[in-house]
């Protein structure tokens, strides 16, 4: 039995600038009937590649590389324009923390929100409690609103939280950047222990730097391209070697 968790064959993404994808017929017509061309832009180009199920692969690349596009479409998202997605296990998403947290409650009713969400019972949140509010560091403010948060508390509050939710494969974007370094330490360290429980990360990077003691692959991706998908070590030497000759250029 084949240990491959999720696999990603040809996946290609299309936008069409300046209007949304259910008008592409009409845009179409339009375009037919008044001789302009499409303004169109491909995020993704023919991204292949397999994961097995306890590794964490980086997705990296520059700013607007196609890294969030191609991890949400992973996450069935969005949907590719051509190619296809396999996976065994189900998907769980950190994309933007916080997302669905109420400012005007308390952080206490807001991890409780957050858990209704995604469809923990109460009684499970409520055993899980004493180590999200231990892991945001938060004890003595569960009791404000998340309007008095400074954006940091609320950061940590989040991640806390939405560790307690994770399961199958988890799909990471740019969220080791949350609080101050020692917290960013404490959140390595979590998704250290998610994979000795035998989980999957594909995890977003800009630099292979802050993940590369955790991620036994990484996927360079350029301008929607796939440069290579292999050992982290290997793909970081080739990004020094590019950025080398860049900057002779």
């Amino acid at each position: 039995m084949s240990d491959t968790v999720l696999e990603a064959r040809d996946i290609s993404k299309k936008f069409i600038i300046g209007t949304s994808e259910r008008l592409t017929f009409f845009k179409s017509l339009h375009n037919k009937f008044t001789g302009s061309a499409s303004r169109e832009f491909w995020a993704l180009k023919d991204i292949n590649f397999k994961v097995k199920r306890g590794q964490m692969v980086a997705v990296f690349g520059h700013n607007g590389a196609g890294k969030t596009t191609l991890l949400r479409i992973l996450a069935h998202i969005l949907k590719p324009t051509s190619g296809a997605c396999f996976k065994t296990l189900p998907v769980s998403c950190m994309f933007e923390l916080g997302i669905g947290f109420n400012p005007l409650q308390t952080a206490l009713e807001n991890v409780y929100l957050y858990g209704a969400l995604h469809g923990i019972p109460k009684k499970e949140i409520d055993k899980k409690l004493p180590d999200i509010v231990d892991f945001a560091e938060l004890n003595n403010f569960m009791g404000a609103r998340l309007m008095e948060f400074s954006s940091g508390m609320r950061a940590r509050l989040a991640f806390a939280t939405v560790m307690q939710t994770l399961k199958g494969i988890i799909m990471v974007d740019e969220v080791l950047s949350v609080g101050d370094v020692s917290f960013q330490k404490k959140c390595t360290s979590a998704f250290e222990k998610v994979l000795n429980n035998g989980h999957t990360i594909l995890f977003i990077s800009h630099g292979l730097g802050e993940v590369k003691k955790l991620c036994s692959k990484a996927l360079y991706i350029e301008h929607g391209k796939q440069l290579a998908y292999s050992n982290v070590n290997e793909v970081d030497e080739m990004y020094t070697s590019r950025m080398k000759n860049f900057s002779r250029d």
